[in-house]
Protein backbone atom coordinates (compact mmCIF):
# COMPACT_ATOMS: atom_id res chain seq x y z
CA UNK A 1 0.00 0.00 0.00
CA UNK A 2 1.84 3.54 -0.72
CA UNK A 3 2.63 5.88 2.02
CA UNK A 4 0.89 8.81 2.17
CA UNK A 5 2.35 12.02 4.00
CA UNK A 6 1.09 14.31 6.67
CA UNK A 7 0.91 17.42 4.87
CA UNK A 8 -1.38 15.58 1.87
CA UNK A 9 -3.46 14.18 4.44
CA UNK A 10 -4.30 17.65 6.10
CA UNK A 11 -4.39 19.81 2.98
CA UNK A 12 -7.43 17.27 2.47
CA UNK A 13 -10.99 18.66 3.30
CA UNK A 14 -12.79 17.36 6.93
CA UNK A 15 -15.39 14.90 5.07
CA UNK A 16 -12.40 13.26 3.00
CA UNK A 17 -10.35 13.32 5.20
CA UNK A 18 -12.56 11.29 7.38
CA UNK A 19 -12.73 8.73 4.69
CA UNK A 20 -9.19 8.23 4.41
CA UNK A 21 -9.00 7.78 8.19
CA UNK A 22 -11.55 4.91 8.24
CA UNK A 23 -9.95 3.54 5.51
CA UNK A 24 -6.35 3.36 7.38
CA UNK A 25 -8.32 2.11 10.33
CA UNK A 26 -10.21 -0.54 8.25
CA UNK A 27 -7.13 -1.98 6.53
CA UNK A 28 -5.40 -2.05 10.00
CA UNK A 29 -8.13 -4.42 10.78
CA UNK A 30 -8.15 -6.41 7.85
CA UNK A 31 -4.53 -7.44 7.89
CA UNK A 32 -4.92 -9.19 10.82
CA UNK A 33 -8.27 -10.98 9.85
CA UNK A 34 -7.98 -15.01 8.87
CA UNK A 35 -10.07 -14.25 5.99
CA UNK A 36 -9.40 -11.00 4.64
CA UNK A 37 -5.70 -10.51 5.74
CA UNK A 38 -2.20 -11.19 4.69
CA UNK A 39 -0.71 -14.29 6.68
CA UNK A 40 0.60 -13.86 10.38
CA UNK A 41 4.44 -14.48 9.69
CA UNK A 42 5.35 -16.27 12.95
CA UNK A 43 9.11 -15.37 14.67
CA UNK A 44 9.10 -18.87 16.36
CA UNK A 45 10.34 -21.74 14.12
CA UNK A 46 8.89 -25.38 14.38
CA UNK A 47 9.89 -27.30 17.44
CA UNK A 48 10.65 -30.98 18.22
CA UNK A 49 9.78 -32.12 21.96
CA UNK A 50 6.87 -32.54 23.68
CA UNK A 51 7.08 -33.60 27.30
CA UNK A 52 4.78 -34.28 29.87
CA UNK A 53 1.09 -36.04 29.83
CA UNK A 54 -1.63 -37.39 31.91
CA UNK A 55 -1.61 -38.48 35.38
CA UNK A 56 -3.63 -38.05 38.70
CA UNK A 57 -2.79 -35.49 41.46
CA UNK A 58 -4.09 -35.47 44.76
CA UNK A 59 -5.23 -32.29 46.72
CA UNK A 60 -3.45 -30.24 48.98
CA UNK A 61 -4.05 -28.17 51.54
CA UNK A 62 -4.82 -24.35 50.28
CA UNK A 63 -5.03 -26.03 46.45
CA UNK A 64 -7.44 -24.73 44.14
CA UNK A 65 -8.77 -25.56 40.48
CA UNK A 66 -7.03 -21.79 40.31
CA UNK A 67 -3.61 -22.52 41.53
CA UNK A 68 -3.40 -25.88 40.41
CA UNK A 69 -4.12 -25.65 36.79
CA UNK A 70 -2.06 -22.39 37.02
CA UNK A 71 0.98 -24.33 38.23
CA UNK A 72 0.37 -26.97 35.25
CA UNK A 73 0.40 -24.45 33.08
CA UNK A 74 -3.19 -25.18 31.99
CA UNK A 75 -6.41 -23.28 31.62
CA UNK A 76 -8.61 -23.65 34.90
CA UNK A 77 -11.96 -24.17 32.92
CA UNK A 78 -9.98 -27.61 31.10
CA UNK A 79 -9.21 -28.71 34.56
CA UNK A 80 -13.05 -28.35 35.67
CA UNK A 81 -14.40 -30.04 32.16
CA UNK A 82 -11.67 -32.82 32.56
CA UNK A 83 -13.05 -33.72 35.57
CA UNK A 84 -16.58 -33.13 35.56
CA UNK A 85 -16.66 -30.12 38.60
CA UNK A 86 -18.97 -28.20 38.94
CA UNK A 87 -19.93 -24.25 40.34
CA UNK A 88 -18.15 -23.58 42.59
CA UNK A 89 -15.77 -26.32 42.38
CA UNK A 90 -15.12 -26.72 45.59
CA UNK A 91 -11.92 -29.78 46.38
CA UNK A 92 -11.43 -31.55 49.10
CA UNK A 93 -8.06 -32.68 51.04
CA UNK A 94 -7.48 -36.27 49.42
CA UNK A 95 -9.60 -35.35 46.33
CA UNK A 96 -7.97 -37.32 42.90
CA UNK A 97 -8.26 -34.91 40.06
CA UNK A 98 -6.80 -35.87 36.37
CA UNK A 99 -4.91 -33.58 35.21
CA UNK A 100 -2.70 -32.56 31.96
CA UNK A 101 1.00 -31.36 31.81
CA UNK A 102 1.51 -31.68 28.57
CA UNK A 103 3.69 -29.00 26.73
CA UNK A 104 5.78 -28.28 23.63
CA UNK A 105 9.30 -26.98 24.75
CA UNK A 106 11.32 -24.26 23.03
CA UNK A 107 14.53 -25.98 23.02
CA UNK A 108 15.25 -24.64 19.73
CA UNK A 109 14.97 -21.22 21.11
CA UNK A 110 17.85 -20.33 23.25
CA UNK A 111 21.14 -21.96 23.86
CA UNK A 112 22.10 -20.62 27.38
CA UNK A 113 20.12 -18.95 29.57
CA UNK A 114 16.34 -18.02 30.74
CA UNK A 115 13.53 -17.85 28.25
CA UNK A 116 9.86 -16.74 28.91
CA UNK A 117 6.58 -17.10 26.70
CA UNK A 118 4.49 -14.60 28.48
CA UNK A 119 1.10 -16.14 27.12
CA UNK A 120 2.19 -20.06 28.72
CA UNK A 121 3.48 -18.12 31.99
CA UNK A 122 6.43 -20.59 31.84
CA UNK A 123 9.76 -20.12 32.21
CA UNK A 124 12.84 -22.57 31.16
CA UNK A 125 16.21 -22.35 32.28
CA UNK A 126 19.12 -23.68 29.61
CA UNK A 127 22.61 -24.85 29.98
CA UNK A 128 24.56 -25.69 26.60
CA UNK A 129 22.02 -26.13 24.40
CA UNK A 130 19.99 -28.18 27.25
CA UNK A 131 16.60 -27.74 28.85
CA UNK A 132 17.31 -28.11 32.58
CA UNK A 133 14.22 -27.27 34.18
CA UNK A 134 10.89 -25.51 33.47
CA UNK A 135 9.07 -23.41 35.83
CA UNK A 136 5.46 -21.93 35.95
CA UNK A 137 5.56 -18.27 36.84
CA UNK A 138 2.99 -15.80 37.68
CA UNK A 139 3.66 -12.17 35.87
CA UNK A 140 2.39 -9.14 35.23
CA UNK A 141 -1.46 -7.62 35.14
CA UNK A 142 -3.04 -6.21 31.45
CA UNK A 143 -2.70 -2.86 32.81
CA UNK A 144 1.11 -3.44 34.44
CA UNK A 145 2.75 -5.52 31.74
CA UNK A 146 5.93 -7.78 31.80
CA UNK A 147 8.38 -6.58 29.64
CA UNK A 148 8.90 -7.91 26.32
CA UNK A 149 12.72 -8.30 25.07
CA UNK A 150 16.51 -9.58 25.81
CA UNK A 151 17.91 -8.86 28.92
CA UNK A 152 20.05 -10.20 31.71
CA UNK A 153 19.96 -10.79 35.60
CA UNK A 154 22.25 -8.32 37.11
CA UNK A 155 22.13 -9.89 40.83
CA UNK A 156 20.98 -11.84 43.11
CA UNK A 157 19.79 -11.11 46.94
CA UNK A 158 18.38 -13.22 49.92
CA UNK A 159 15.85 -11.74 52.17
CA UNK A 160 16.07 -8.10 50.72
CA UNK A 161 13.47 -5.29 51.79
CA UNK A 162 11.68 -4.44 49.49
CA UNK A 163 11.51 -0.14 48.75
CA UNK A 164 8.03 0.03 47.36
CA UNK A 165 8.09 1.84 43.75
CA UNK A 166 6.12 5.21 43.68
CA UNK A 167 3.92 3.80 41.27
CA UNK A 168 2.90 1.06 43.44
CA UNK A 169 2.98 3.55 46.63
CA UNK A 170 0.53 5.75 44.67
CA UNK A 171 -1.97 2.55 43.76
CA UNK A 172 -1.85 1.76 47.34
CA UNK A 173 -3.35 5.47 48.14
CA UNK A 174 -5.60 5.35 45.29
CA UNK A 175 -7.05 2.27 46.75
CA UNK A 176 -7.58 3.30 50.23
CA UNK A 177 -4.62 1.10 51.67
CA UNK A 178 -1.86 2.21 53.99
CA UNK A 179 0.95 3.79 51.86
CA UNK A 180 4.22 2.10 52.85
CA UNK A 181 8.00 2.89 51.25
CA UNK A 182 9.51 -0.50 52.46
CA UNK A 183 8.74 -4.02 53.56
CA UNK A 184 11.83 -5.87 55.56
CA UNK A 185 12.67 -8.99 55.35
CA UNK A 186 9.59 -11.85 56.71
CA UNK A 187 6.37 -13.53 55.95
CA UNK A 188 4.71 -10.18 54.57
CA UNK A 189 7.25 -9.31 52.03
CA UNK A 190 5.80 -9.89 48.63
CA UNK A 191 9.53 -10.72 47.17
CA UNK A 192 9.65 -13.83 49.35
CA UNK A 193 13.11 -15.31 50.09
CA UNK A 194 14.77 -14.49 46.89
CA UNK A 195 15.28 -11.18 44.35
CA UNK A 196 16.89 -11.78 41.29
CA UNK A 197 16.73 -8.33 39.32
CA UNK A 198 17.22 -7.81 35.35
CA UNK A 199 18.57 -5.01 33.25
CA UNK A 200 15.17 -3.50 32.87
CA UNK A 201 14.88 -1.20 35.66
CA UNK A 202 12.18 -2.35 38.07
CA UNK A 203 11.87 -5.67 37.13
CA UNK A 204 13.06 -8.81 38.49
CA UNK A 205 12.68 -12.49 39.11
CA UNK A 206 11.29 -13.38 42.84
CA UNK A 207 9.63 -16.00 45.29
CA UNK A 208 6.22 -14.91 46.48
CA UNK A 209 4.03 -14.87 49.41
CA UNK A 210 0.45 -15.82 47.07
CA UNK A 211 1.52 -19.06 45.90
CA UNK A 212 -1.86 -19.22 44.26
CA UNK A 213 -1.40 -16.45 41.24
CA UNK A 214 1.36 -18.42 39.97
CA UNK A 215 0.30 -19.73 36.35
CA UNK A 216 -1.66 -16.02 36.31
CA UNK A 217 -1.52 -12.66 35.11
CA UNK A 218 -1.36 -10.93 38.29
CA UNK A 219 1.60 -8.47 39.68
CA UNK A 220 3.04 -5.83 38.89
CA UNK A 221 5.51 -7.31 36.03
CA UNK A 222 7.55 -8.87 38.04
CA UNK A 223 7.94 -12.66 37.34
CA UNK A 224 7.00 -15.02 39.98
CA UNK A 225 8.03 -17.83 41.41
CA UNK A 226 7.25 -20.91 43.90
CA UNK A 227 9.35 -20.90 46.82
CA UNK A 228 10.52 -24.33 46.03
CA UNK A 229 11.14 -23.20 42.52
CA UNK A 230 13.27 -20.66 43.04
CA UNK A 231 15.44 -22.46 45.24
CA UNK A 232 15.68 -24.66 42.79
CA UNK A 233 16.97 -21.94 40.31
CA UNK A 234 18.93 -19.08 42.24
CA UNK A 235 22.22 -21.46 42.40
CA UNK A 236 22.09 -22.16 38.54
CA UNK A 237 22.48 -18.42 37.49
CA UNK A 238 24.73 -15.68 37.90
CA UNK A 239 24.28 -11.98 36.96
CA UNK A 240 25.31 -11.70 33.50
CA UNK A 241 22.73 -14.47 32.67
CA UNK A 242 20.82 -13.52 29.77
CA UNK A 243 16.75 -13.98 29.75
CA UNK A 244 14.93 -13.98 26.55
CA UNK A 245 11.07 -12.69 27.00
CA UNK A 246 8.75 -13.43 24.40
CA UNK A 247 4.95 -13.02 23.33
CA UNK A 248 4.05 -15.96 21.59
CA UNK A 249 0.63 -17.75 21.99
CA UNK A 250 1.07 -20.14 19.79
CA UNK A 251 3.44 -23.19 19.14
CA UNK A 252 3.86 -26.51 16.53
CA UNK A 253 6.30 -29.54 17.08
CA UNK A 254 6.57 -32.17 15.18
CA UNK A 255 8.31 -35.12 17.08
CA UNK A 256 11.30 -37.61 15.54
CA UNK A 257 8.48 -39.85 14.84
CA UNK A 258 6.24 -37.68 13.03
CA UNK A 259 3.36 -36.15 15.32
CA UNK A 260 2.41 -32.92 14.88
CA UNK A 261 1.46 -30.91 17.64
CA UNK A 262 -0.15 -27.45 18.05
CA UNK A 263 -0.53 -25.71 21.55
CA UNK A 264 -2.47 -22.38 22.19
CA UNK A 265 -2.70 -19.99 24.93
CA UNK A 266 -5.15 -17.22 25.38
CA UNK A 267 -3.95 -13.54 24.15
CA UNK A 268 -2.92 -12.37 27.76
CA UNK A 269 -2.71 -9.00 27.26
CA UNK A 270 -5.11 -9.10 23.76
CA UNK A 271 -2.40 -7.55 21.42
CA UNK A 272 -3.50 -8.35 17.43
CA UNK A 273 -2.65 -11.28 16.83
CA UNK A 274 -4.75 -13.95 14.18
CA UNK A 275 -4.42 -17.83 15.70
CA UNK A 276 -5.55 -19.03 12.44
CA UNK A 277 -2.91 -16.85 10.35
CA UNK A 278 -0.47 -17.60 12.66
CA UNK A 279 -1.25 -21.83 12.72
CA UNK A 280 -1.52 -21.64 8.67
CA UNK A 281 1.53 -19.81 7.96
CA UNK A 282 3.72 -22.18 10.52
CA UNK A 283 2.00 -25.68 8.41
CA UNK A 284 2.83 -23.57 5.25
CA UNK A 285 6.74 -22.62 6.12
CA UNK A 286 7.21 -25.92 7.47
CA UNK A 287 5.64 -27.57 4.64
CA UNK A 288 3.22 -30.30 6.98
CA UNK A 289 -0.02 -28.49 5.59
CA UNK A 290 -1.58 -31.62 4.17
CA UNK A 291 -0.29 -33.72 7.52
CA UNK A 292 -2.71 -31.49 9.52
CA UNK A 293 -6.31 -32.48 11.17
CA UNK A 294 -7.28 -28.94 10.28
CA UNK A 295 -10.63 -29.52 12.16
CA UNK A 296 -9.05 -30.59 15.07
CA UNK A 297 -6.83 -27.24 14.31
CA UNK A 298 -9.56 -25.20 14.80
CA UNK A 299 -10.57 -26.75 18.16
CA UNK A 300 -7.29 -26.45 19.52
CA UNK A 301 -7.65 -22.46 18.75
CA UNK A 302 -10.83 -22.26 20.01
CA UNK A 303 -10.22 -24.37 23.50
CA UNK A 304 -6.71 -22.35 24.12
CA UNK A 305 -6.55 -24.75 26.87
CA UNK A 306 -2.80 -24.27 27.15
CA UNK A 307 -2.27 -27.78 26.08
CA UNK A 308 0.02 -29.83 23.48
CA UNK A 309 -2.81 -31.15 21.43
CA UNK A 310 -2.16 -33.69 18.59
CA UNK A 311 -3.22 -32.24 15.44
CA UNK A 312 -1.49 -35.16 13.26
CA UNK A 313 -4.00 -36.58 10.37
CA UNK A 314 -4.56 -39.82 10.73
Amino acid sequence: MPTLSLTFILNLNNRTRSLFLTFFLFWGIIQDHPALGSAYQPSWPIFSEVQGGELAYEVKTKDSLYSISGRDGTAWEYLAKRNNLLWPFKLSIGQRLEINNRHIIPQDQVIEGLLLNIPGHMLYLFEQGALIKRFPVGLGRFDWPTPVGVFSVRGKYKNKTWKIPKSIQEEMRREGKIVLEKIPPGPDNPLGKYWIPLSVPGYGIHATIWPESIGHSTSHGCIRMLAEDIETLFPRIKPGTPITIVYEPLKLAITPNGRIFLEAHPNTYQKPFSYWNHAQSLARINSLWDQIDWTRVEIVLNERNGLAEEITRK
